[in-house]
């Protein structure tokens, strides 16, 4: 009985340090910015399927996506254009997709490396977050040219940065 009682008070200690959060699909924004063309864009219908502990990020999971055809550059010809086949051939590929694999804790945060699939082709990209008030927020850099979508020849061209923010409730 006294073994019982002792696992139970344990195992009630482990439960309320845990700090699981739910992210706010809803509210999650995602920001992308075309350098060589300084074109700013969104991207919603963001979907979670990850779990995070915020008191053990490195055994959490950060993955979900967005939906291609949510392609928003403030500019209907060009979102247009890009959700088209010649870009991110959003009927052929409806969403983009990341799963982490490898989550480690910084001075600011933690950094998630993991696996981005955009238009059929899956790579592996890093992302820096950090947590600001009840927001995480993450920062990644890709080359659309890793994933088969050209706007320019020159690979060095084809640069993206990343923001994601999402909300969270403990």
């Amino acid at each position: 009985m006294k073994v019982t009682i002792i696992s139970c008070i344990f195992l009630f200690t482990l439960v309320s340090k845990a700090q699981q959060i739910t992210i706010q699909e809803d509210k999650a924004k995602i920001h992308f910015t075309f350098i060589d063309q300084d074109v700013e864009g969104e991207l919603s219908d963001f979907k979670f399927t990850g779990g995070i502990d915020l008191n053990a990020v490195e055994t959490a999971v950060i993955a979900g996506s967005v939906a291609t055809e949510t392609i928003d550059t403030n500019n209907w010809l060009r979102s247009r254009h890009l959700r088209s086949k010649k870009y991110f051939s959003a009927k052929e590929y409806p969403r983009i997709s990341f799963k982490s694999n490898k989550i480690t804790p910084t001075a600011s945060g933690f950094r998630v490396s993991g696996q981005l699939s955009i238009k059929g082709s899956t790579q592996t990209i890093t992302w820096d977050f950090t947590i600001q008030g009840n927001n995480l927020i993450g920062t990644a850099s890709i080359n659309t040219h890793d994933f088969n979508i050209n706007v320019y020849d020159e690979k060095s061209r084809n640069e993206v940065t990343i923001k994601i923010i999402l909300p969270y409730t403990k």
